[in-house]
C-alpha cells in the first residue's frame, strides 16, 4: 500500500514538473521587430519568414514567435528608446545607418554568448564578409544581416530591346538611354519618363547624385565622418541630377516624390528606368501593369551603394537563448535558400551562392552579389544617420528656386554635420 501511495506521489509530481514546464514553456513568446509583416502573403519575402515561424514553432513546443511590424525609417530610434523603458523587444533588425549607436549603447547580446561560440570553423567562414565584420566590436559580433541590399537602377528590358538600346554603363550612357525612352507609351499612351527618380526628404533611399558622388570621389565623408559635399563633385552631381528634370527625362514633381511612389509608379508603366532597391525587384515586378518578367536591374556606375539590416538580440532580454535560436534559424542554410527563393534576396551565404543556378528569371542576382563585391557603404565606427536623402533639399532648391548648388551643398553639409554631433 505505501509502495502505491509512493508511485502515486512520484507520478503526481512529475506530472505537475511536467504542467509547469509545459506552462513555462507556453509562457515563452518572442517578441521580434521587424518592418516585415509576415501575414501578409502578397509579399516573397514576408511569406519566407511567415514559413520560418512556422517552423520553428514545430520544433519548439509551446514558443510562440510573434512579429510587431513597424515603420522602417524609425524603428532602430524607437528600439533605443524602449531599451531604457525596459519594453524592448527580444529580437531587434537594426537599420545599418544607426548600428554604431545601438552597440555603442551595450543594447545587443554578443551572439558569441548564444550561439556562435559553437560554431565551427567552416560555419563562420560560410558567412564572414563584410556584412558580418560591420556587427562586430571589440572582437565581439552582435548581429546576422538578414537582408543584405543594394540601390541599383531598374529598366524596362523590353523597352531597351525595341529601341535597340544596350544597358547603360556610364552617366552619359543613362542620360542617352533616359532621353530616347522618353515619351508617349504606344501601349498605354500615357507620357512615359525615362528615368524616375524621388527627392522627397523623409523615408528615402539614396539617389543617384549621391551615386555620382561616391564614383567620382570615392565616398561621401571626410576620414572624420564630416559630409564631404560642397565641392566641385558635388555642384557636378546636382547639375546632372537637375539637367535631367530640365531636359524633362524626369519629371518635375519628383522633387516631392517618395521612394514608395516611385515603386508603384514604376510598376504602372510611368518610367522606362528608375532608382530602387534590389531587394524590392519581386514586389515590383508582381504589381507590375505589364510583364513584369521584362523588369531587370543593374549597377550604377561607380561604386553601387550597399545597405542591408542586421538583426540581433536585446542584451535585455529575458529569453535571450531562445531569441538566440530564432535568430540562428533565420539565418540557417535552410532559411537562406527561402529568402533567395521566395523573397527574391540575394544569398546571405557563401554556400548559397555555390549553389545557385541562375537563369532568366532570377539574373538579376547576379547583379546584386556583384554589387556586394564591388559596393559602397559608410564606416560603422560612428554613426551616419540622414545621409540618404540628406541632399534631396538641394535639388529640390535648385528646381523649384533656381537657388545657387553650392551654396545649398553647404547648407546640407551643416545640418548632416550638427544632426551628427560633427
Amino acid at each position: 500500500m505505501k509502495k502505491k501511495l509512493v508511485v502515486a506521489l512520484m507520478t503526481a509530481a512529475l506530472g505537475m514538473g511536467c504542467m509547469t514546464m509545459t506552462a513555462m514553456a507556453e509562457d515563452t513568446t518572442i517578441r521580434m521587430w521587424t518592418f516585415l509583416d509576415p501575414t501578409n502573403t502578397e509579399n516573397g519575402r514576408s511569406v519566407a519568414l511567415s514559413q520560418m515561424i512556422d517552423e520553428f514553432e514545430a520544433e519548439n513546443e509551446g514558443v510562440k514567435v510573434v512579429v510587431e511590424p513597424q515603420d522602417w525609417n524609425t524603428m532602430t530610434a524607437k528600439f533605443l528608446a524602449a531599451t531604457t523603458s525596459g519594453d524592448a523587444p527580444d529580437i531587434i533588425w537594426c537599420a545599418r545607418d544607426e548600428l554604431c549607436g545601438v552597440l555603442n549603447a551595450g543594447a545587443l547580446e554578443p551572439l558569441e554568448n548564444l550561439f556562435l561560440g559553437d560554431w565551427s570553423e567552416d560555419e563562420i567562414a560560410d558567412v564572414d564578409d563584410a556584412y558580418f565584420k560591420f556587427g562586430e566590436k571589440d572582437g565581439k559580433h552582435y548581429t546576422l544581416t538578414l537582408n543584405k541590399n543594394c540601390i541599383v537602377l531598374y529598366y524596362r528590358e523590353d523597352l531597351l530591346k525595341d529601341a535597340g538600346l544596350e544597358v547603360p554603363k556610364t552617366w552619359d550612357d543613362i542620360v542617352a538611354c533616359a532621353t530616347a525612352l522618353t515619351g508617349e507609351d504606344e501601349a498605354t499612351g500615357q507620357m512615359r519618363y525615362g528615368l524616375g527618380q524621388s527627392f522627397a526628404t523623409e523615408s528615402n533611399d539614396p539617389q543617384l547624385l549621391l551615386n555620382y558622388i561616391v564614383d567620382k570621389q570615392g565616398s561621401l565623408f571626410n576620414e572624420d565622418g564630416t559630409a564631404n559635399w560642397a565641392n566641385d563633385t558635388g555642384v557636378e552631381a546636382v547639375n546632372w541630377t537637375v539637367d535631367c528634370i530640365n531636359n524633362g527625362v524626369t519629371p518635375k514633381e519628383s522633387v516631392n516624390t517618395s521612394i514608395e511612389d516611385l515603386y508603384t509608379e514604376f510598376a504602372s508603366g510611368k518610367y522606362a528606368m528608375s532608382i530602387g532597391s534590389g531587394v524590392r525587384l519581386s514586389t515590383v515586378r508582381d504589381a507590375a501593369t505589364f510583364d513584369g518578367s521584362t523588369i531587370q536591374i543593374t549597377t550604377i556606375p561607380g561604386n553601387t551603394i550597399i545597405d542591408g539590416w542586421f538583426a540581433g538580440v536585446w542584451s535585455g532580454s529575458d529569453n535571450k537563448e531562445m531569441a538566440g535560436k530564432f535568430l540562428e534559424k533565420m539565418y540557417s542554410p535552410e532559411s537562406d535558400q527561402k529568402w533567395v527563393e521566395l523573397g527574391g534576396q540575394a544569398p546571405c551565404r557563401k554556400s548559397t551562392v555555390e549553389n545557385l543556378e541562375i537563369n532568366d528569371s532570377n539574373r538579376y542576382l547576379q547583379t546584386m552579389i556583384q554589387a556586394f563585391d564591388e559596393g559602397w557603404m559608410p564606416s560603422n565606427e560612428m554613426p551616419f544617420v540622414g545621409w540618404k536623402y540628406d541632399l534631396n533639399p538641394a535639388v529640390q532648391k535648385v528646381v523649384t528656386d533656381g537657388a545657387d548648388p553650392m551654396d545649398v551643398l553647404k547648407e546640407c553639409e551643416d545640418n548632416f554635420n550638427t544632426a551628427n554631433d560633427r
